[in-house]
Protein backbone atom coordinates (compact mmCIF):
# COMPACT_ATOMS: atom_id res chain seq x y z
CA UNK A 1 0.00 0.00 0.00
CA UNK A 2 1.11 3.58 -0.90
CA UNK A 3 1.42 5.74 2.14
CA UNK A 4 2.21 9.26 2.64
CA UNK A 5 3.41 9.60 6.52
CA UNK A 6 3.10 13.16 6.38
CA UNK A 7 0.44 15.92 5.59
CA UNK A 8 -1.24 18.44 7.40
CA UNK A 9 -4.71 19.28 9.05
CA UNK A 10 -5.69 23.04 10.75
CA UNK A 11 -8.70 24.05 11.68
CA UNK A 12 -10.75 26.87 10.29
CA UNK A 13 -8.64 30.03 9.80
CA UNK A 14 -6.11 28.38 12.42
CA UNK A 15 -3.22 28.98 9.57
CA UNK A 16 -0.16 31.51 10.21
CA UNK A 17 0.61 34.34 7.91
CA UNK A 18 3.81 33.20 7.09
CA UNK A 19 2.04 29.91 6.32
CA UNK A 20 -0.07 31.25 4.10
CA UNK A 21 2.82 33.17 2.49
CA UNK A 22 5.11 30.57 1.71
CA UNK A 23 2.02 28.58 0.16
CA UNK A 24 0.97 31.27 -2.00
CA UNK A 25 5.22 31.58 -3.01
CA UNK A 26 5.04 27.96 -4.09
CA UNK A 27 2.77 28.49 -6.76
CA UNK A 28 0.38 26.32 -8.25
CA UNK A 29 -0.48 22.75 -6.54
CA UNK A 30 0.21 24.19 -3.04
CA UNK A 31 -2.05 25.29 -0.82
CA UNK A 32 -3.41 25.87 2.98
CA UNK A 33 -7.20 24.52 2.52
CA UNK A 34 -6.98 21.12 4.15
CA UNK A 35 -9.61 18.61 5.38
CA UNK A 36 -10.19 15.07 5.42
CA UNK A 37 -12.82 15.48 1.86
CA UNK A 38 -9.86 17.12 -0.21
CA UNK A 39 -6.97 15.52 1.00
CA UNK A 40 -9.17 12.27 0.75
CA UNK A 41 -9.70 13.16 -2.81
CA UNK A 42 -5.62 13.83 -3.62
CA UNK A 43 -5.26 10.71 -2.36
CA UNK A 44 -7.43 9.02 -4.35
CA UNK A 45 -5.94 10.98 -7.61
CA UNK A 46 -2.39 9.65 -6.52
CA UNK A 47 -3.15 6.09 -5.59
CA UNK A 48 -2.41 6.72 -1.63
CA UNK A 49 -4.58 3.88 0.22
CA UNK A 50 -3.48 6.09 3.61
CA UNK A 51 -2.04 8.80 5.20
CA UNK A 52 -0.89 10.58 8.21
CA UNK A 53 -2.21 13.66 8.77
CA UNK A 54 -1.08 15.86 12.25
CA UNK A 55 -1.83 18.87 14.46
CA UNK A 56 0.60 21.38 13.98
CA UNK A 57 1.71 23.63 17.16
CA UNK A 58 2.60 26.56 14.68
CA UNK A 59 3.77 28.73 17.61
CA UNK A 60 5.63 29.14 21.02
CA UNK A 61 2.37 31.44 22.68
CA UNK A 62 -0.15 28.74 21.42
CA UNK A 63 -2.80 28.80 24.20
CA UNK A 64 -4.19 25.58 25.50
CA UNK A 65 -7.64 26.42 23.76
CA UNK A 66 -6.29 27.25 20.38
CA UNK A 67 -4.11 24.07 20.75
CA UNK A 68 -6.97 21.58 22.14
CA UNK A 69 -9.38 23.04 18.76
CA UNK A 70 -6.50 22.00 16.40
CA UNK A 71 -6.50 18.30 17.81
CA UNK A 72 -9.79 17.74 18.61
CA UNK A 73 -10.20 19.04 14.47
CA UNK A 74 -7.50 16.57 13.35
CA UNK A 75 -9.34 13.71 15.43
CA UNK A 76 -12.74 14.79 14.20
CA UNK A 77 -11.58 15.02 10.34
CA UNK A 78 -10.04 11.51 10.78
CA UNK A 79 -13.11 9.68 12.28
CA UNK A 80 -14.42 10.22 9.01
CA UNK A 81 -12.39 8.31 7.38
CA UNK A 82 -10.63 5.82 10.23
CA UNK A 83 -9.93 3.18 7.63
CA UNK A 84 -7.47 5.47 5.56
CA UNK A 85 -6.26 8.78 7.98
CA UNK A 86 -3.87 7.65 11.00
CA UNK A 87 -4.22 11.59 13.55
CA UNK A 88 -1.16 12.71 14.90
CA UNK A 89 -1.64 15.31 17.99
CA UNK A 90 0.46 18.12 18.92
CA UNK A 91 1.07 19.21 22.78
CA UNK A 92 2.96 22.29 24.54
CA UNK A 93 5.89 21.02 26.03
CA UNK A 94 5.92 24.15 28.80
CA UNK A 95 2.24 23.25 29.59
CA UNK A 96 1.91 22.49 33.10
CA UNK A 97 1.12 18.79 32.33
CA UNK A 98 2.26 17.95 28.77
CA UNK A 99 2.26 13.64 29.44
CA UNK A 100 -0.98 14.13 30.53
CA UNK A 101 -2.20 16.28 27.55
CA UNK A 102 -0.27 13.66 25.37
CA UNK A 103 -1.83 10.61 27.25
CA UNK A 104 -5.56 12.40 26.93
CA UNK A 105 -5.02 12.89 23.04
CA UNK A 106 -3.64 9.01 22.71
CA UNK A 107 -5.90 7.85 25.28
CA UNK A 108 -9.28 9.84 24.64
CA UNK A 109 -9.19 10.81 20.92
CA UNK A 110 -7.33 7.99 19.64
CA UNK A 111 -3.71 10.07 18.32
CA UNK A 112 -1.49 7.62 17.01
CA UNK A 113 1.37 9.73 17.07
CA UNK A 114 2.64 13.23 17.49
CA UNK A 115 3.89 16.24 15.93
CA UNK A 116 6.77 18.39 17.10
CA UNK A 117 7.78 21.40 15.56
CA UNK A 118 11.02 22.21 17.06
CA UNK A 119 11.34 25.90 15.04
CA UNK A 120 7.53 26.81 15.34
CA UNK A 121 7.67 25.80 18.74
CA UNK A 122 11.12 27.54 19.70
CA UNK A 123 12.34 24.66 21.72
CA UNK A 124 15.48 22.48 20.65
CA UNK A 125 14.40 18.87 19.65
CA UNK A 126 16.99 17.67 22.36
CA UNK A 127 16.54 19.94 25.15
CA UNK A 128 15.52 17.76 28.11
CA UNK A 129 12.29 19.72 28.71
CA UNK A 130 11.37 16.92 26.06
CA UNK A 131 12.44 14.38 27.27
CA UNK A 132 9.03 13.03 29.91
CA UNK A 133 7.46 13.46 26.36
CA UNK A 134 9.81 11.03 24.71
CA UNK A 135 9.15 8.88 27.73
CA UNK A 136 5.78 8.47 27.28
CA UNK A 137 5.82 7.76 23.38
CA UNK A 138 8.38 5.18 23.67
CA UNK A 139 6.19 3.58 26.59
CA UNK A 140 3.00 3.59 23.99
CA UNK A 141 5.89 2.47 21.29
CA UNK A 142 4.05 5.32 18.85
CA UNK A 143 6.26 7.71 16.69
CA UNK A 144 7.11 10.97 16.97
CA UNK A 145 6.94 12.86 13.51
CA UNK A 146 9.88 15.77 14.05
CA UNK A 147 10.37 18.91 11.56
CA UNK A 148 13.86 18.44 10.92
CA UNK A 149 16.46 20.31 9.57
CA UNK A 150 16.27 23.85 7.59
CA UNK A 151 13.00 25.41 7.52
CA UNK A 152 13.30 27.87 4.94
CA UNK A 153 10.45 30.26 6.13
CA UNK A 154 11.49 33.28 8.12
CA UNK A 155 10.76 33.90 10.79
CA UNK A 156 11.33 30.75 11.70
CA UNK A 157 15.04 29.74 13.17
CA UNK A 158 16.97 26.64 11.89
CA UNK A 159 18.92 25.95 14.66
CA UNK A 160 16.22 24.25 16.67
CA UNK A 161 15.90 21.47 14.36
CA UNK A 162 19.74 21.00 12.75
CA UNK A 163 20.04 17.29 12.27
CA UNK A 164 23.21 17.17 14.61
CA UNK A 165 20.63 17.41 17.26
CA UNK A 166 18.52 14.38 17.14
CA UNK A 167 21.56 12.13 17.80
CA UNK A 168 21.10 12.30 21.71
CA UNK A 169 17.26 11.25 21.17
CA UNK A 170 18.25 8.01 19.55
CA UNK A 171 21.12 7.17 22.28
CA UNK A 172 18.80 8.61 25.02
CA UNK A 173 15.65 6.34 23.75
CA UNK A 174 16.40 3.87 21.44
CA UNK A 175 13.28 2.29 21.14
CA UNK A 176 11.14 5.77 20.33
CA UNK A 177 10.25 5.41 17.09
CA UNK A 178 11.39 8.61 15.64
CA UNK A 179 10.49 9.85 11.75
CA UNK A 180 12.58 13.71 10.99
CA UNK A 181 10.26 15.02 8.29
CA UNK A 182 11.98 16.59 5.36
CA UNK A 183 14.84 14.06 6.02
CA UNK A 184 16.65 16.34 7.77
CA UNK A 185 17.44 18.75 4.58
CA UNK A 186 19.55 19.96 4.05
CA UNK A 187 22.18 18.25 6.06
CA UNK A 188 21.68 14.40 4.25
CA UNK A 189 24.92 13.30 5.07
CA UNK A 190 24.24 13.72 9.24
CA UNK A 191 21.04 12.38 8.20
CA UNK A 192 22.70 8.64 6.94
CA UNK A 193 24.51 8.38 9.71
CA UNK A 194 21.88 9.17 12.20
CA UNK A 195 19.80 6.26 10.27
CA UNK A 196 23.01 4.10 10.26
CA UNK A 197 23.03 4.50 13.72
CA UNK A 198 20.06 4.52 14.76
CA UNK A 199 17.37 1.53 13.61
CA UNK A 200 14.43 3.44 14.95
CA UNK A 201 15.03 6.21 12.80
CA UNK A 202 13.73 6.94 9.85
CA UNK A 203 12.90 10.22 7.57
CA UNK A 204 9.98 11.23 4.68
CA UNK A 205 10.93 13.31 1.99
CA UNK A 206 8.04 15.45 2.29
CA UNK A 207 9.42 19.10 0.42
CA UNK A 208 12.47 17.31 -1.07
CA UNK A 209 11.69 18.89 -4.70
CA UNK A 210 14.43 21.53 -6.37
CA UNK A 211 13.30 24.96 -7.46
CA UNK A 212 15.36 24.01 -10.56
CA UNK A 213 13.04 22.87 -13.00
CA UNK A 214 15.89 20.72 -14.48
CA UNK A 215 16.94 19.16 -11.46
CA UNK A 216 14.41 18.58 -9.05
CA UNK A 217 14.88 14.86 -8.25
CA UNK A 218 18.02 16.10 -7.62
CA UNK A 219 17.79 16.06 -3.49
CA UNK A 220 16.06 12.92 -3.63
CA UNK A 221 18.81 11.52 -5.54
CA UNK A 222 21.15 12.69 -3.04
CA UNK A 223 19.18 11.35 0.19
CA UNK A 224 18.65 8.05 -1.01
CA UNK A 225 22.62 7.57 -2.79
CA UNK A 226 23.89 8.28 0.58
CA UNK A 227 21.63 6.85 2.49
CA UNK A 228 22.22 3.35 0.83
CA UNK A 229 25.95 4.01 0.92
CA UNK A 230 26.08 4.39 4.83
CA UNK A 231 23.22 2.45 5.90
CA UNK A 232 22.98 -0.24 3.33
CA UNK A 233 19.48 0.35 1.98
CA UNK A 234 16.45 3.15 1.51
CA UNK A 235 14.69 0.90 3.70
CA UNK A 236 13.85 3.55 6.25
CA UNK A 237 12.87 5.88 3.60
CA UNK A 238 9.12 6.93 3.97
CA UNK A 239 6.61 8.83 1.37
CA UNK A 240 5.64 11.82 2.62
CA UNK A 241 4.37 14.84 1.06
CA UNK A 242 3.76 17.72 3.34
CA UNK A 243 0.06 17.98 1.70
CA UNK A 244 -1.45 21.06 1.00
CA UNK A 245 1.76 23.09 1.36
CA UNK A 246 3.22 20.75 -1.22
CA UNK A 247 0.64 18.72 -3.35
CA UNK A 248 0.64 14.71 -3.39
CA UNK A 249 0.85 14.79 -6.80
CA UNK A 250 4.09 16.73 -7.46
CA UNK A 251 5.77 14.50 -5.25
CA UNK A 252 4.92 11.26 -6.71
CA UNK A 253 6.07 12.97 -9.93
CA UNK A 254 9.92 13.75 -8.44
CA UNK A 255 9.94 10.37 -7.36
CA UNK A 256 8.71 8.44 -10.85
CA UNK A 257 11.45 11.25 -12.42
CA UNK A 258 14.29 9.05 -10.23
CA UNK A 259 12.89 6.15 -11.02
CA UNK A 260 13.58 6.66 -14.20
CA UNK A 261 16.78 8.40 -14.53
CA UNK A 262 18.00 5.25 -11.90
CA UNK A 263 16.49 2.87 -14.70
CA UNK A 264 18.89 5.04 -17.30
CA UNK A 265 21.91 5.34 -15.26
CA UNK A 266 25.13 3.70 -16.51
CA UNK A 267 26.21 0.87 -14.62
CA UNK A 268 27.94 1.84 -11.67
CA UNK A 269 27.01 5.35 -11.82
CA UNK A 270 25.25 5.06 -8.25
CA UNK A 271 24.20 2.44 -5.45
CA UNK A 272 21.05 2.92 -6.42
CA UNK A 273 18.51 -0.12 -8.00
CA UNK A 274 14.92 1.35 -9.49
CA UNK A 275 13.40 -1.53 -6.65
CA UNK A 276 15.19 1.19 -3.82
CA UNK A 277 13.17 4.27 -5.23
CA UNK A 278 10.11 1.95 -6.01
CA UNK A 279 10.07 0.78 -2.13
CA UNK A 280 10.01 4.34 -0.83
CA UNK A 281 7.30 5.43 -2.89
CA UNK A 282 5.05 2.53 -2.74
CA UNK A 283 6.31 0.47 0.44
CA UNK A 284 8.40 1.26 3.11
CA UNK A 285 5.85 3.74 4.86
CA UNK A 286 3.28 0.84 5.18
CA UNK A 287 5.71 -1.47 6.36
CA UNK A 288 6.54 1.32 8.95
CA UNK A 289 3.42 1.83 10.21
CA UNK A 290 2.15 -1.92 10.07
CA UNK A 291 5.15 -3.14 12.60
CA UNK A 292 3.98 -0.50 15.13
CA UNK A 293 0.40 -1.47 14.51
CA UNK A 294 -1.15 1.58 13.22
CA UNK A 295 -1.45 0.92 9.87
CA UNK A 296 -5.45 1.37 8.94
CA UNK A 297 -7.64 -1.17 6.59
CA UNK A 298 -11.15 -2.19 6.56
CA UNK A 299 -12.72 -2.61 9.44
CA UNK A 300 -10.53 0.33 11.49
CA UNK A 301 -12.58 2.69 13.92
Amino acid sequence: MRVDVHTHMWAGEGVPMFLRSYADGRGAGSGVDSGAARLLESMNENGIGAAVTVALAHSRDMGSDELDRINHYVSEQVALAPDRLIGFCAVDPRADDPVGDLRAEIEERGARGLKLHGSMQQIAVDDPLLWPIYETMQEYRLPVLHHAGDIGVLPCRDGFTRATRFDEIGCSFPELPVILGHAGRIDFSTVAGLLRKHRNFYVDVSSLIGRDPGSRSFQLRQLLELTKSWAGSTGQVLLGSDFPLYSQDTTLAVIDELVELVGDAPAGSTPLVVEDVVAVRDRNAATFLSDLGILPGPGSG
